[in-house]
Protein backbone atom coordinates (compact mmCIF):
# COMPACT_ATOMS: atom_id res chain seq x y z
CA UNK A 1 0.00 0.00 0.00
CA UNK A 2 3.02 2.25 -0.35
CA UNK A 3 3.06 5.28 -0.41
CA UNK A 4 -0.16 5.43 1.66
CA UNK A 5 1.15 2.84 4.13
CA UNK A 6 4.80 1.91 4.61
CA UNK A 7 6.40 -1.22 6.03
CA UNK A 8 6.38 -0.92 9.82
CA UNK A 9 3.33 1.38 10.00
CA UNK A 10 0.49 0.48 12.34
CA UNK A 11 -3.14 1.01 11.43
CA UNK A 12 -6.16 1.48 13.64
CA UNK A 13 -9.29 -0.15 12.27
CA UNK A 14 -12.98 -0.03 13.04
CA UNK A 15 -15.73 -2.44 12.08
CA UNK A 16 -17.28 -0.83 8.99
CA UNK A 17 -20.97 0.09 9.06
CA UNK A 18 -21.03 0.15 5.27
CA UNK A 19 -18.48 -0.57 2.60
CA UNK A 20 -17.31 2.13 0.21
CA UNK A 21 -15.01 1.79 -2.79
CA UNK A 22 -11.83 3.83 -2.40
CA UNK A 23 -11.43 3.13 1.32
CA UNK A 24 -8.73 0.86 2.80
CA UNK A 25 -9.78 -2.38 4.50
CA UNK A 26 -8.17 -5.30 6.30
CA UNK A 27 -9.36 -8.67 5.06
CA UNK A 28 -8.72 -12.28 5.94
CA UNK A 29 -7.96 -13.94 2.63
CA UNK A 30 -8.23 -17.73 2.47
CA UNK A 31 -4.86 -18.18 0.67
CA UNK A 32 -2.93 -14.98 1.41
CA UNK A 33 -3.81 -14.51 5.08
CA UNK A 34 -4.43 -11.05 6.52
CA UNK A 35 -3.90 -8.34 3.92
CA UNK A 36 -4.56 -4.60 3.63
CA UNK A 37 -6.06 -3.40 0.34
CA UNK A 38 -8.18 -0.66 -1.16
CA UNK A 39 -11.72 -1.64 -2.14
CA UNK A 40 -12.09 -0.95 -5.84
CA UNK A 41 -15.43 -2.56 -6.76
CA UNK A 42 -18.35 -3.70 -4.61
CA UNK A 43 -21.08 -5.72 -6.32
CA UNK A 44 -23.69 -7.48 -4.18
CA UNK A 45 -21.59 -9.40 -1.60
CA UNK A 46 -18.44 -9.58 -3.74
CA UNK A 47 -15.40 -7.29 -3.46
CA UNK A 48 -12.56 -6.53 -5.88
CA UNK A 49 -9.33 -5.11 -4.44
CA UNK A 50 -6.42 -2.95 -5.55
CA UNK A 51 -3.17 -1.74 -4.06
CA UNK A 52 -1.59 1.71 -4.17
CA UNK A 53 1.74 0.29 -5.35
CA UNK A 54 2.29 -1.30 -8.76
CA UNK A 55 4.44 -4.00 -7.09
CA UNK A 56 1.64 -5.07 -4.73
CA UNK A 57 -0.27 -8.34 -4.99
CA UNK A 58 -2.42 -8.09 -8.12
CA UNK A 59 -6.18 -8.01 -8.01
CA UNK A 60 -6.16 -11.10 -10.28
CA UNK A 61 -4.20 -13.06 -7.65
CA UNK A 62 -6.48 -11.88 -4.84
CA UNK A 63 -9.65 -12.53 -6.83
CA UNK A 64 -13.16 -11.63 -5.78
CA UNK A 65 -13.80 -12.05 -2.07
CA UNK A 66 -17.03 -12.12 -0.09
CA UNK A 67 -17.74 -9.14 2.16
CA UNK A 68 -17.59 -11.52 5.14
CA UNK A 69 -13.77 -11.60 4.72
CA UNK A 70 -13.49 -7.96 5.79
CA UNK A 71 -12.38 -7.52 9.39
CA UNK A 72 -12.10 -3.73 9.55
CA UNK A 73 -11.67 -0.38 7.79
CA UNK A 74 -8.37 1.45 8.25
CA UNK A 75 -9.02 4.77 10.01
CA UNK A 76 -5.61 5.98 11.22
CA UNK A 77 -2.00 5.33 10.21
CA UNK A 78 0.59 5.42 12.98
CA UNK A 79 4.16 5.78 11.71
CA UNK A 80 7.52 7.13 12.94
CA UNK A 81 6.60 10.45 11.31
CA UNK A 82 3.33 10.76 13.25
CA UNK A 83 -0.36 9.90 13.14
CA UNK A 84 -2.45 10.50 10.04
CA UNK A 85 -6.14 9.93 9.30
CA UNK A 86 -6.70 7.70 6.27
Amino acid sequence: MSPTLEDGDYILTLKPRRLRPGFIYVLKHERLGRIVKRLSVLENDSCQWSGDNSASTSSDRIGATPTSCISGRAIWRISPSGIKRL
